[in-house]
């Protein structure tokens, strides 16, 4: 029975694919010796590879704020407390709370903090350890004398800094925030936000998470209360002039009493009057000064926001590398599906 020419018989098919099976087998150590190469350079990757180990911590911050029935109490006494708690309300909504944490102020006195490890001073800082871990040490020494002898124990935030000490802190600052920092909410709808560092060195990746959320939680609540806080000082000073003031008169008034005044001498209770009405209005202003500083003490207790931390990191860290049998697996599977790609291109050709 004749085939047509443009139809391929199912025989013919069967016979093509014995063909195609037998030249594999025939060029099987070919596969094996590609499937071994993958392995080897899984486990150079594997080896070369820098260990990266997480540090998680989140936390969630619960607002509060003063009511209006404190602020109508305030304001029959002729007093503004919205106007002294400060406009803050909407300055950590949003996504504005993960700049700030991310933000070169606070990431560099987390860095400048001291290492103390196990309660004993170390004379390194974060900065130091990352300058040695992150690689910047090596791309930047032999640059310059300074740079070869660069560290930054002895050194603070408030202190100042040497031209050379800025600029690396400011890479390190950049370094971090793109490829050892990670800030986000665990929802986009939620309000708890998790911090994750990550570096080669489990100690820095836990104590820098730790660090920055103390950090953080220290500046939000100045942030939030330190205006509220500053006019309660404010008013507490006059409240302390004010009460001086009354008590060095009252001992004026108490010199001045005369009880038996002669009638003939009149003008002689005068000093007497001017001291007791000196005394009565310095007494209402104490009183009405006392009780606004009363009121925006109990504000800044409504206002004081808490930081509640749900999860702080602890060790062991787990190293966030692909494990050594999945990596070796990847290799020898990518092995032999480059042999058989090519074995099957050069089947193809040699039956063209």
């Amino acid at each position: 029975m004749l085939v047509p020419n443009n139809k391929i018989a199912l025989t013919d098919l069967i016979q093509s694919a014995k063909q195609l099976v037998q030249f594999i087998q025939a060029k099987f150590k070919l596969l094996l010796l590609l499937m071994l190469t993958g392995c080897v350079i899984g486990l150079g990757y594997y080896l070369i590879a820098s260990p990266k180990y997480q540090a998680t911590a989140t936390f969630i911050v619960e607002e509060k704020s003063s009511n209006s029935g404190l602020a109508g109490m305030a304001g029959q006494f002729g007093f503004d407390l919205s106007s002294l708690t400060g406009g803050n309300a909407g300055l950590f909504d949003g996504d504005n709370i993960l700049e700030i944490i991310k933000s070169r102020n606070i990431i560099e006195k987390v860095l400048l903090t001291p290492l103390n490890i196990n309660d004993t001073v170390q004379h390194q800082t974060l900065a130091d350890v990352y300058y040695n871990i992150s690689g910047l040490k090596n791309k930047l020494i032999g640059k310059s004398n300074e740079i070869d002898s660069l560290h930054f124990s002895n050194l603070n935030s408030s202190s100042p800094h040497s031209v050379l000490q800025d600029s690396v802190l400011y890479l390190m600052v950049e370094k971090i925030n793109k490829e050892n920092l990670t800030v986000q909410r665990t929802n986009k709808k939620g309000s708890i936000i998790s911090i994750n560092t990550s570096s080669k060195s489990p100690q820095f990746s836990k104590l820098f998470a730790e660090r920055l959320l103390n950090e953080t939680s220290e500046m939000y609540i100045k942030i939030k209360v330190g205006n509220l806080s500053s006019n309660i000082n404010r008013l507490q000073n006059k409240a302390d002039s004010l009460q001086s003031l009354l008590n060095k008169t009252s001992y004026q008034s108490a010199a001045l009493n005369t009880f038996d005044a002669n009638e003939a001498y009149k003008s002689s209770s005068v000093p007497e009057e001017m001291s007791q009405r000196d005394k009565m209005v310095l007494n209402t202003l104490y009183a009405e000064v006392v009780k606004n500083v009363e009121l925006l003490r109990i504000s800044l207790i409504n206002q004081k926001p808490i930081i509640q931390i749900l999860d702080l990191p602890k060790y062991p860290l787990v190293d966030q590398r692909n494990s050594l049998f999945l990596i070796e697996l990847i290799g020898m599977l990518s092995g032999l599906m480059i042999g058989i790609l090519y074995l099957l291109l050069a089947y193809t050709g040699n039956n063209k």
